[in-house]
This record gives C-alpha cells, sequence and structure tokens, in this order.
C-alpha cells in the first residue's frame, strides 16, 4: 500500500512563513482534499509533497524514502503532479502532449504516442476525437483536461492536482472528479487536490485537510471538517445544507 506523508513541515519564503508544522498522510484508495482560503499554503503544500520544494523543517515521505534523497528519475515514476498553472504547449497535437507524461518511463517517439495508456487517458478526459488537433489552439477548459490527461498517462501510484476543475464547466468538473475518485477507489491510486469548491470537496473526497494561515485547522470526514461554524471561522460566510452537501450562502456580517 503506498502512503505519502508529510511530518512536521514548514516552509519560509523571502522571510514569511508559508507552513507551519503541517503533519498529514494520504494512503492508497483516499482522495484527499486541500481546502482553505486563498494564500492558506495549499499549493505550497502540494508542491512539498510532489517533491518540487524542500521543507525547511521536517520531511516527505513515499513508503518510508526520503523524497530529498531518492531520484529525480523515481520520483517522477511515483508521483504525478497537475499544476495550477496551464501553460499554452508549444504547436504539437493533443496526443503528442499527452504522450509526454510517458517520460517518466523513459518512453518517447512511437513507443509512447502509442502507448495504451496515453489512449485510455484521452479518452478518459474527452480528447480521444481531439487527439490530432493542434494542442496549442484548444481552450482553457480543454488545455486543463489535457494537463490531466498528460498526468493520467504517468500511470504514478500517486497524483496530485492544485485546482484542476478551476478552468471546467460544471460537467466536465464533475467528469474530472469522478475520474480521481475511480482512480482512488477502483485503481487503487493516493489522490490529493487543492479544491476551492465546498460542494465538490463534499461529494467527492473520503477526507478533507482544511488549511488556514500556513498551518492544518481540521483534518478528517467531510461532513466533520465542513461543519458550519468552522466554514464560518475559516472562510467568513455562512453555509447551509442540500443534502450532505455544504453550500456557502453569504457572507458572514
Amino acid at each position: 500500500m503506498t502512503c505519502l506523508l508529510a511530518s512536521d513541515v514548514s516552509l519560509s519564503l523571502g522571510g514569511r512563513h508559508i507552513l507551519r508544522s503541517v503533519t498529514m498522510s494520504v494512503q492508497s484508495g483516499a482522495v484527499v482534499g486541500l481546502i482553505g482560503p486563498n494564500g492558506a499554503g495549499k499549493s505550497s503544500l502540494l508542491r512539498l509533497l510532489a517533491g518540487l520544494k524542500v521543507p525547511d523543517t521536517g520531511c516527505l515521505l513515499l513508503d518510508d524514502q526520503n523524497l530529498a534523497s531518492v531520484p529525480a528519475h523515481w520520483r517522477a515514476r511515483q508521483i504525478a503532479f497537475m499544476p495550477q498553472e496551464i501553460v499554452r504547449p508549444p504547436p504539437m497535437s493533443v496526443r503528442h502532449v499527452a504522450a509526454l507524461g510517458r517520460l517518466a518511463h523513459g518512453e518517447s517517439g512511437s513507443v509512447a504516442f502509442h502507448h495504451p495508456k496515453v489512449t485510455e487517458a484521452l479518452e478518459q478526459t474527452g480528447l480521444l476525437q481531439s487527439a490530432d488537433r493542434p494542442a496549442h489552439r484548444l481552450s482553457g477548459g480543454e488545455l486543463a483536461r489535457l494537463s490531466l490527461c498528460r498526468m493520467l498517462c504517468v500511470d504514478a501510484p500517486v497524483l496530485l492536482a492544485d485546482e484542476p476543475v478551476a478552468a471546467l464547466d460544471p460537467a466536465h468538473a464533475l467528469m474530472v472528479m469522478s475520474l480521481f475518485q475511480k482512480a482512488a477507489h477502483q485503481d487503487g491510486k493516493a489522490v490529493v487536490v487543492v479544491l476551492h469548491d465546498l460542494a465538490l470537496a463534499a461529494r467527492f473526497c473520503d477526507q478533507l485537510v482544511l488549511m488556514q494561515d500556513g498551518a492544518i485547522r481540521a483534518h478528517g470526514l467531510p461532513e466533520d471538517v465542513l461543519a458550519e461554524t468552522l466554514v464560518r471561522d475559516v472562510y467568513q460566510v455562512t453555509t447551509r445544507r442540500i443534502g450532505t452537501i455544504p453550500v456557502p450562502w453569504d457572507l458572514c456580517p
């Protein structure tokens, strides 16, 4: 079973504390949502979990191996990362861009281009019919799905995604979150997703980590973390529940 652990990690940038003594873990078969207001430290924590940043204190462990000391090629095969920033690709086909995800396994050219995981990921993200289109001509939402597609092509046991649904319409947002849920529950992957949509977080995540001012304010089941008093205190909004889904309702007075 895969386990990714952040143990008492802290991070400062430009003399400002970004993360303060954060400890969290994610295991195979679970979707963990990172939530919290802007500037809470969610993206910084995700980059630490991906091994893209080194903490000032504490450590990051993947199956008891310190991410700071493992070879980059090993980490690239174990952890697939989807950044928040979507960069418009060069004039390559959609399939060529997706196939870049296979570079983590040392595959390129026709081997990567025709790999079954590439075709599967294109189909899962609704891009198979657009596989021959120039990727740089895609819309913003299509580029977001292509970024997800490239991440899925890695077929890593750990998936980390930073606001993957921010540029998507409601139908595609539901599709993407369903993909993450399937990756965890059916394929046994460990998934961490940064989200601002509390309704999606409540519906698709097995556990939530609520961050505030660089620290973890709450960690647990969605119904516990999204308690009305806690959401009101952290987000400064009131919520009401429709079934089990919390919906932001109004600004706090």
